[in-house]
């Protein structure tokens, strides 16, 4: 569903995505790991087109991003948006809108959809993700976990086909991360597609079909979460995950 060539990406003259290529099939779940500056958010960000680069090229089904934000048209780069939903680190909720009014935003204002038909379906999604019984509260008054969700539905109110989600256990305290695991697992098992970084291997082992291992913007490794996580090959995964030479044998 996403095909990603030999993408490159430059800060400051230093190179964050070094040649990068990856398939994101439909209905997988793949896990973006690795230390730190290894480029996991930079790819997360180019796959819809929220980040430019500066070679290779991402494609989402027939729509394509090229180097340079110049160089893309504006109706394909919606085409993706909204084919391809994005849920922020720090969630970005509307302070000033109640949860079910986070929600109807976007289908309202972007798709064009009537306030009755946006209501309707933002309750169904509320539901989805178990905050039915705050859908009049505003984020000032959701805790971490709630407005997380409130923004997982947020970006599902645009019927994307994959989602891709940065960091979306680092605010959360263990039970909480329990929660969205099963609330992912639900989405899984209804065929959505997502994309996520994060430092929570057993988030990453408990979700994912497969890891990617990113350092130095490089895919160092890759393979199923079992096969990575517990038996790395390579020198920088085993001591990322703090398994010395020990793991190799």
């Amino acid at each position: 569903m996403i095909e990603v060539r030999e993408l490159t990406k430059r800060y400051a003259g230093r190179t964050v995505l070094d040649g990068i290529s990856a398939t994101f099939a439909k209905g997988e779940v793949v896990a973006l790991v690795g230390p730190s500056g290894g480029g996991k958010s930079t790819l997360l960000r180019c796959l819809n087109g929220l980040e430019s680069f500066d070679g290779g090229s991402v494609r989402v089904g027939g729509c394509a991003l090229e180097p340079g934000r110049g160089r893309v048209h504006a109706s394909q780069l919606w085409d993706i948006r909204r084919r391809v939903g994005f849920v922020f680190q720090q969630w970005y909720l509307f302070a000033h809108r109640t949860a079910l009014g986070n929600v109807i935003e976007a289908p309202v204002h972007v798709k064009g959809q009537s306030a009755k038909e946006a209501t309707e379906r933002a309750r169904e999604l509320l539901a989805k993700v178990g905050m039915s019984h705050r859908e009049g509260a505003y984020p000032a008054e959701m805790s971490g976990g709630e407005q997380q969700r409130v923004a997982i539905a947020r970006a599902l109110a645009m019927e994307p086909e994959a989602l891709l989600m940065d960091e979306p256990t680092s605010a959360l305290d263990p039970e909480r991360v329990g929660d969205l695991v099963a609330l992912l697992e639900r989405l899984r098992d209804e065929g959505l597609t997502m994309v996520t970084v994060t430092h929570e291997m057993r988030f990453a082992q408990a979700l994912a079909s497969r890891v990617l291992v990113l350092h130095g913007g490089h895919i160092i490794e890759e393979g199923k979460p079992n096969d990575v996580l517990a038996h790395p090959q390579h020198e920088r995964t085993r001591a990322f995950l703090g398994l010395g030479h020990a793991a190799a044998n």
